[in-house]
């Protein structure tokens, strides 16, 4: 390792370590590490559900992919229960061409940054290809962009494991 590397690497190492720097007359707070990760279960697979909703409406797209960009399913997504993912539980009805998944969200507010929407997804049921699958992971959503009108539910990203469970 030359030494402008190491140099580089410790600076950085500092920098993560150094405490927060504090407005006039707010106390110094030391950053906390993240907590860690779940260990996703053996034999299961990383899989990425994009969903996007139209300004304030219940029914939207969905196209689920592999980690390496695979489409593995696109159709018809449909929330129930509304809009209460910022502060309740919704289930969402994903309805592809290989079978029907419904998934319960569990989402919370996050204010003031990105993205306004975060939370949990856990597989509650489905149907064809996806009868005997497991899994959960983690949602955000956001806006699409649009200057006027738009909802914080537009683009919604879910992130996480799937296991096929034999009984």
């Amino acid at each position: 390792m030359t030494s402008r590397r190491r140099h580089a690497l410790a600076l950085v190492a500092a920098l993560v370590a150094a405490p927060t720097l504090a407005r006039a007359g707010e106390p110094v707070r030391n950053r906390e590490p993240p907590p860690s990760a779940h260990e996703p279960p053996p034999g299961s697979e990383r899989v990425e559900i994009h969903v996007r909703f139209p300004p304030w409406e219940y029914s939207g797209t969905f196209r689920i992919e592999t980690a390496a960009g695979t489409i593995r399913d696109e159709g018809v997504a449909r929330d129930l229960g509304g809009f209460a993912m910022g502060t309740g539980v919704v289930e969402r009805v994903l309805e592809g061409s290989k079978g029907t998944i419904t998934l319960r969200i569990q989402g919370s507010s996050k204010s003031g940054g990105f993205p306004p929407i975060f939370g949990r997804w856990t597989l509650a049921s489905g149907t064809g290809a996806y009868a005997s699958l497991s899994g959960s992971g983690t949602v955000t959503s956001c806006a699409a962009g649009a200057p006027k009108g738009g909802s914080p539910y537009e683009l919604q990203t879910l992130l996480g494991h799937v296991v096929r469970v034999t009984k």
